[in-house]
């Protein structure tokens, strides 16, 4: 059974893609991790450097 705020949410109409989290990483930078990563540059090394999380950056190394 949904929760009372998720019932109303949608009762309201709402289109939850309006919503949704803009991305953090940009394709171009996106293209730069998975260059530096078979570069040998580590991940936690590039998390901080983009302000993301290591799993952020893993999601992206591949």
């Amino acid at each position: 059974m949904a929760h009372a705020a998720a019932r109303r949410w949608i009762s309201s109409g709402r289109d939850a893609r309006d919503h949704v989290k803009p991305r953090i990483i940009t394709p171009q930078q996106a293209d730069e991790i998975r260059a530096r990563t078979t570069d040998g540059e580590t991940l936690k090394d590039l998390a901080l450097e983009y302000g993301v999380s290591v799993a952020t950056i893993r999601r992206y190394s591949n």
